[in-house]
Parts: C-alpha cells; structure tokens; sequence
C-alpha cells in the first residue's frame, strides 16, 4: 500500500529502529526493493533522486513505484532524494509523492532555512512530510558518483544553484539545529555526521555529535550516505535518534556486479527477463540484510 513516510518515521524512532530508504531509478529495482520489504514484513521508502528522475522521466518513474506499492502487503511511501529545486518538488508531490527531502544544504545557511522552508510549506500543503540537510555531505571519492542531476533540472529562476555535488563534507553545528528546525518546521532532519555520498575508505560516524544533535530536537534524524558507514556505527546511530537510512550506491553497485557475474557464468544467455530475473534475486538479497540490520523486520 503507498502511505505516506512520517507515521512510519515517527513509529521508528519510538521504536529504536529504522526505516530504510532505498534508491530505484527503474521496474527492476523497484520489484526487489518490495519483494525484500514483504520478505522480511517490513515497511519502506522507495527513492528517486534527481539523477533517476532525469533517466527514467519523472512520470514514468513514479507510476512504477505507485503501481508496485498499490499491490504490496506493506506500507510503501514514495520519496524524493535531494530535490535540489522547489520546482521538482512542486513536480514530484503533483505526480503523488507520499515523502519530499529537500537539500538545501550546498547553499548558506540562510538560503538553506528559506528555501527549506518554502519546499516544507508546499509539502503540507499535500499532507506530505518534508525532511532538510543541515551540514553537508560531500562525495566519498573519485571512483564513487554522487546520483544527482545539475542542480538545473526542472529548475526556476527563483531557484539559486545550489552545487551540492561541489562542495566538500561539512560537519552539522549542534549550535544551529533548534533554529533550523524551528525556522523551517522540516518534519525530519538529515544531519552531516561522518558519512559521505558514494563509498568511502574509513567512513565513521561521529556519534558524540549525533548525541548532541539528538539532544537539541524530538524530531526523527536521518543518515545519508550510509552505503560505506560500518555497521556497528549503524547500530550506534540508530540508538541516538536515526530513524531513517538512505540507501543508493551500494544497491547500484549490486546491479552491476550481480550482472556481471551472471553474464560470465551464463555467457549464451540472451533472454533479459531471465538475467534481470538474477540480478533482482541478488538486489533482494541485500535488501533484505540492511532490512535486518536496521531493525524494520517485523514492524508491519
């Protein structure tokens, strides 16, 4: 069934686990996504970057996930990663968008609190939850592609550039997340915490920082970039307020590898039904481990 993402935010973050948020750009992925959260009677967020938006068309992508959800036996909400642009935005909750992030965050903090709070009215306006960054996240490193598109797309002239995939990491201030909170009224928030987009060396979390985060609002928290964070900074984090986990890169380089392996393995194969077929199973597979790790089996 497609809901919307707060109810099922809120539950995890009284429950002291989290809900994953797992990027698709295409049917196959989607499928996966579903049949891990049904596997493990899980609830999930389905998410489109802007990247995935422009590859697949927005309207298209978004009947996908729609029809999928619609014939799931778990709560399935539609999310936009990284709306870079109030105009996506505007799109996106057109199209029938059940959850919106807005990421403000490449830009000063002023800007950032302005325009967040402006996607946050847009969305309530539709009954739909708004999350915004404060801090930034950078790119883990040049072998790894943050799944963005130019800041442009579907852009206005009201919409400044906000270069998110330009900028170096920057840590959250504690010092500035009552007044972001309170200026944008954001439903949940994305903190910079040690994670990058893409797949870093080392990546660790800075858990006294997500303490002091934590301690600052009662709002949900949100862990981006987690696809190169360990698992025991998971754990940790989702102690101290993280209630949602974004989930991209690992699950694009799942694809490829499975697809590949398939492909030597099975080398005169030539029907894409049967290899796709494959590489979802495999999807599935990591799905449904970040499922459990995160704590969401059995919360449906």
């Amino acid at each position: 069934m497609l809901v919307s993402s707060k109810q099922m935010v809120i539950d995890a973050q009284g429950g002291k686990y989290a809900v994953g948020c797992f990027n698709t750009s295409d049917l196959e992925i989607t499928k996966a996504i579903i049949a891990a959260a049904t596997a493990q009677h899980s609830p999930v967020i389905i998410s489109t970057s802007p990247k995935a938006i422009e590859y697949a068309g927005a309207e298209v992508l978004a009947e996908i996930i729609k029809k999928e959800a619609f014939n799931a036996r778990v709560p399935v909400a539609l999310h936009l990663d990284h709306g870079l642009t109030l105009a996506l935005v505007e799109n996106c909750l057109d199209l029938g968008y059940t959850s919106i992030m807005f990421d403000g965050s490449g830009s000063d903090l002023e800007h950032n609190e302005i325009l967040t709070r402006q996607a946050v009215e847009m969305s309530h306006a539709h009954r739909v939850p708004c999350e915004g960054e404060l801090g930034h996240l950078g790119k883990a490193g040049p072998s790894t592609s943050l799944d963005l598109a130019p800041s442009g797309i579907l852009g206005t002239s009201r919409d400044k550039s906000l270069g998110v995939n330009k900028n170096p990491s920057k840590l959250t201030d504690p010092d500035d997340v009552i007044s972001f909170v309170q200026k944008t009224n954001v439903d949940f928030l994305a903190p910079s915490i040690g994670s990058e987009h893409g797949i870093g060396e080392n990546e660790t979390l800075d858990i006294s920082l997500l303490k002091k985060i934590n301690a600052q609002t009662g709002i949900p928290l949100v862990l981006h970039g987690a696809s190169g964070v360990p698992d025991k900074d998971i754990k940790e984090a989702i102690k101290y307020g993280i209630a949602k986990i974004n989930i991209d890169t690992d699950i694009r380089h799942t694809f490829v590898r499975s697809l590949r392996d398939f492909l030597d393995k099975n080398p005169k194969e030539k029907d894409p039904r049967e290899i796709l077929t494959k590489v979802m199973d495999e999807i599935q597979k990591y799905v449904e481990g970040k499922i459990k790790l995160f704590g969401s089996d059995n919360k449906v």
